[in-house]
């Protein structure tokens, strides 16, 4: 008998190895908090270039609040980054197609991941709109997520990204509106 054999130790290390991978996250949250200092200095640069309509500065502004942790807003970052994929950016068009498929975080904290995967919103057709846009234009990534998501999606699903295509201008900039909850 190696000594973990009872259902009690199990229990006993199975809580011992969550309590740590929480604890990871509130370590990883520390380590990141300069990461968040940084990316919201960039903002005050980026705001009066933006607001000009240059959608280089509108995809880093955007950015810049995507899209989880403090001072970040996933609504913000959303308006931003659809004021330039709405000028062909392919950049924003591609995050926009991120953060339409749920991945609204790069490296969330151990912490972070299963508050993510509840609250998460998907709108894959819109996203798959928003990366065949950007494969369009050339962004090197795009094109692997089209055909990941075309294959995952069902006929009804692509008929609506077909749909958000043919008036793409008009698809939703904000981020509640691409939801249906």
């Amino acid at each position: 008998m190696n000594g973990l054999n009872t259902p009690k130790q199990t229990v006993l290390l199975a809580g011992l190895a969550l309590s740590a991978n929480f604890l990871s996250g509130c370590v990883a949250a520390g380590i990141h908090g300069t990461t968040y200092a940084v990316k919201a200095s960039d903002r005050a640069g980026l705001e009066e270039a933006a607001e000009a309509g240059d959608p280089e500065a509108q995809t880093r502004l955007g950015l810049s609040y995507c899209c989880r942790g403090p001072g970040f807003s996933t609504q913000t970052a959303t308006e931003w980054l659809c004021k330039a994929a709405h000028q062909d950016f392919p950049i924003a068009q591609y995050e926009l197609g991120r953060i339409y498929s749920g991945a609204t975080s790069r490296t969330p904290a151990p912490g972070q991941k299963l508050t993510q995967i509840a609250l998460v919103k998907k709108n894959e057709p819109l996203s798959l709109m928003w990366f065949e846009r950007a494969a369009a234009n050339g962004h090197e990534h795009a094109a692997e997520r089209v055909q990941k998501l075309r294959a995952d999606l069902s006929p009804e699903e692509i008929a609506a990204a077909e749909a958000y295509a043919a008036d793409w201008r008009s698809a939703p900039c904000r981020y509640d509106e691409g939801f249906s909850d």
